[in-house]
């Protein structure tokens, strides 16, 4: 008995690498950052932006099969996955980023909009550069 691969496997290690990338930043690095490099200071402001529309996506990839057990012929939730768990990863971030124009502590930014925009058009790349295996049916490989 060796250890298989699963598809299951790519697109959560996708999850949780993007989620310690934003973990670290947001918690770790953008806190204790106290260098006058405007570069810097603008990456590690957009990055919690980032990575979560990268790795969001990945992790619906995963749960969107669980939820059409019932074996639905709907396209969506089949073979154009990807792009139901992008919009559903946009819906969430962009809201969440609009939302922060009516509370006294969120900071609406352009520049946040514009890279969540970006981190999604990451995550359809990765889904069309992956391989084909791990595109399947993933409710196969559970």
């Amino acid at each position: 008995m060796g250890f298989r691969f699963k598809p299951v496997y790519y697109w959560f290690a996708f999850f949780a690498l993007t989620s310690l990338a934003y973990q670290l930043v947001q918690d770790n690095i953008r806190p204790n950052y106290n260098g006058g490099d405007l570069i810097i200071k603008y990456i590690l402001g957009i990055a919690p932006n980032f990575f979560p529309a990268i790795g969001i996506p990945a992790l619906f990839v995963i749960l969107i099969p669980e939820f059409n057990k019932g074996k639905s012929s709907n396209q969506w939730l089949n073979s154009k996955k990807n792009i139901t768990a992008n919009l559903i990863s946009l819906t969430g971030l962009l809201s969440w980023e609009f939302l922060q124009v009516t509370t006294t502590r969120g900071r609406f930014d352009w520049n946040d909009i514009l890279w969540t925009l970006i981190g999604a058009l990451i995550f359809q790349l990765i889904w069309i550069l992956s391989p084909i295996k791990y595109k399947g049916e993933l409710e196969e490989s559970n």
